[in-house]
């Protein structure tokens, strides 16, 4: 049994290779699974470590696909949930993934400096 199925809703946050890179998060429904390969549908968000606060959704919806093992951090949404509504919400110390109902605490991947 795959541990990710068609139709999960997911978080995916990239990790970060350089200190001054943009926390780069996915937020998507999973199309398909083919061994630790997934396909992804939906939204892209970038952080900048330099602004404090707003909401930021880079483009339209896309696709993306990344392998399970390659050490990026997968967090699972309710099923329920509509990814065309879920906006990052920032202040100087605080990130929220919210569609006004549901809400998950990023802030762990705020840039401290």
């Amino acid at each position: 049994m795959a541990i990710l199925g068609e139709g999960d809703r997911i978080v995916l946050i990239d990790r970060r290779l350089f200190k001054d890179d943009n926390t780069r998060i996915f937020v998507g429904v999973v199309e398909q699974t083919d061994g630790a390969l997934v396909r992804v549908r939906g939204f892209a968000f970038h952080v900048s470590p330099y602004d404090v606060a707003g909401q930021e959704r880079r483009g339209e919806e896309r696709v993306r696909v990344f392998a399970m093992d390659s050490g990026d951090i997968v967090y699972l949404l309710p099923r329920d949930r509509d990814i065309a509504r879920l906006m990052l919400k920032r202040s100087p110390k605080s990130m929220t993934l919210s569609d006004g109902e549901y809400a998950m605490d990023l802030s762990d991947f705020l840039l401290r400096t």
